[in-house]
């Protein structure tokens, strides 16, 4: 047991920090015979985990060689599969943790049967900065915001579903700004499709959130902006789907999440739920008019974030902000509470908080 190749792990997990989003900082050094012979940290939300950057450096001469990490390794599939398989594969003969993760369970037990010696709690302390917000987020249920552009008649797009640009200049860098605020940024499949969006903050001096777009049936062309590998992006497709495009097998930058489809256009807690078990609390979806009442209408939704321009759409095959069948009463209508009125150049931002039912 050495200190000093845990703190080099713990100066390797600071590497990450602004680049994981809501993951832990994690860093990993493998030692043999009080020699390094790899190194490798958690750089990007969705990419390798430290003891997978570091094992692969290692290869074949990690075989009987001590594993120092910061976080007690994952060992169920998430994003990526469990790190406790590989380091059994790798042959490593003790592994050494600072922190038991709350979300993890088994992994001890599995190592350790596995014939791999176990030593948790080493600096301990000076670990714990790494994984505050990590623990905040996962004692958190998601929060869940609306943001819509709209016409004075409430509409989001015209018949042709030509919607760009429905509100001003003003407000759509407004809402860049409001995206770093998020841990991920959500659009259906059919937004995407007919928009083609970049779902980014669009400025360096920004943080860009997830991207997630639901799509069912994977439509979504290898071609288009939220596959460019600038920000992670998660696929939530319908758990039918077996056959998966090769292109979102093989991109780092993708990750690929199922659900049950239909069962979550009544209740979209599942999609929440999902995007729950990748630490991602805060979540603002953008659309489209379905996915909006789908959210709505199973009580997900926390605030709204309505940006209304001084135009007028009309026509019954325009897009409304929300889609659905809607209520039969008045008295069934979802209430709006707090809610307040800012002017942004022409347009007008209504925020609000959705009464829970």
């Amino acid at each position: 047991m050495n200190e000093r190749y845990m703190r080099m792990a713990i100066a390797l997990a600071k590497k990450g920090k602004g680049k994981v989003y809501t993951n832990p900082l994690v860093g990993c050094v493998i030692v043999k015979k009080n020699k390094v012979i790899s190194k490798g940290w958690h750089k990007y939300f969705g990419g390798k985990h430290a003891e997978i950057n570091a094992l692969d450096k290692a290869g074949k001469n990690a075989k009987g060689a001590d594993l120092y990490v910061t976080l007690e390794p994952c060992n169920s599939y998430g994003k990526r599969p469990p790190c406790t398989l590989a380091i059994i594969k790798a042959g490593i003969k003790r592994v050494f943790f600072s922190l038991n993760d709350i979300n993890v369970s088994g992994a001890k037990e599995l190592l350790e049967k596995n014939g791999i010696e176990i030593y948790a709690g080493l600096l301990k302390k000076e670990a714990k900065v790494l994984v505050k917000e990590y623990l905040e987020f996962l004692r958190a249920k998601p929060k869940v915001t609306v943001k819509a552009a709209m016409t004075l008649d409430g509409k989001i797009a015209t018949c042709d579903y030509d919607s760009k640009w429905i509100t001003c200049e003003e407000s759509r860098s407004f809402v860049h700004k409001m995206r770093s605020h998020y841990d991920a940024v959500l659009v259906g499949s059919s937004t995407a499709l007919k928009d083609n969006p970049f779902l980014t903050s669009h400025s360096k001096n920004l943080k860009n959130s997830i991207r997630v777009v639901i799509d069912s049936k994977l439509r979504l062309p290898k071609s288009y902006h939220l596959f460019d590998g600038a920000v992670p992006t998660i696929v939530i497709y319908d758990s039918s789907i077996k056959n998966i495009p090769k292109y979102l097998v093989d991109k780092d930058e993708v990750i690929l999440a199922s659900v049950d489809i239909k069962a979550s256009k009544k209740d979209f807690n599942i999609i929440t739920e999902k995007l729950n078990s990748f630490s991602i609390k805060r979540i603002l979806i953008e659309g489209g008019s379905e996915i909006i009442a789908s959210a709505l209408f199973s009580n997900s939704v926390d605030d709204i974030c309505f940006f209304v321009a001084p135009k007028i759409i009309g026509g019954k095959n325009a897009v409304s902000v929300v889609g659905g069948i809607g209520v039969n009463k008045i008295t069934e209508s979802l209430k709006v509470e707090n809610m307040k009125v800012k002017k942004i150049g022409i347009d007008l931002l209504i925020t609000g908080c959705i009464r829970k039912i």
